[in-house]
C-alpha cells in the first residue's frame, strides 16, 4: 500500500478529501473534510470530518492520521461510505447506521474480501 499512489494522477486525486477542498458524499447530503492539526513530531496530521447539508458535525474521527505515512478520504462512488485509507494504521469505512449516527469500522484481514473494487484499486495501487 504505498499514499502516494492515492494520489497520482489527476483523476485519481480529484476525488480525495484535501485541506481547503471537501467532497460531497453521492447522495449529496453529506460533506466530507479534513481537520489538519498541529504537527507532532513535525509533521502535520489530517481529522476525517463528515458534515451534514445543516452543517452540523455528525462524524469526527477519534484518529490523527500523519501525513507522513500517506492518508486517502474518499467517498465510495455509489453511496455515503466514507473510505479512510492510512499507511500508518490502515483501512477503514465510516456508515451511517439506521439510527442515524456514523460509525468507524476497520477493515482486518477476514474483512478484506468485502471492500468495494473501486476502493481495492486505490489499496493495491
Amino acid at each position: 500500500m504505498s499514499g502516494c499512489a492515492w494520489f497520482g494522477g489527476d483523476g485519481e486525486r480529484d476525488r480525495f478529501v484535501q485541506p481547503g477542498s471537501p467532497k460531497v458524499s453521492p447522495s449529496g447530503h453529506y460533506t466530507a473534510a479534513v481537520d489538519t492539526r498541529a504537527a507532532r513530531s513535525g509533521v502535520g496530521t489530517w481529522v476525517a470530518v463528515i458534515i451534514d447539508e445543516s452543517g452540523a458535525e455528525v462524524f469526527r474521527d477519534d484518529y490523527a492520521y500523519s501525513t507522513r505515512h500517506g492518508a486517502g478520504i474518499t467517498w465510495l462512488s455509489t453511496d455515503d461510505q466514507l473510505w479512510l485509507l492510512s499507511g500508518d494504521v490502515g483501512v477503514a469505512h465510516v456508515d451511517r447506521g439506521s439510527d442515524g449516527r456514523w460509525s468507524k469500522t476497520a477493515v482486518t484481514p477476514e474483512t478484506r474480501g468485502s471492500v468495494p473494487a473501486e476502493i481495492r484499486e486505490l489499496i493495491d495501487a
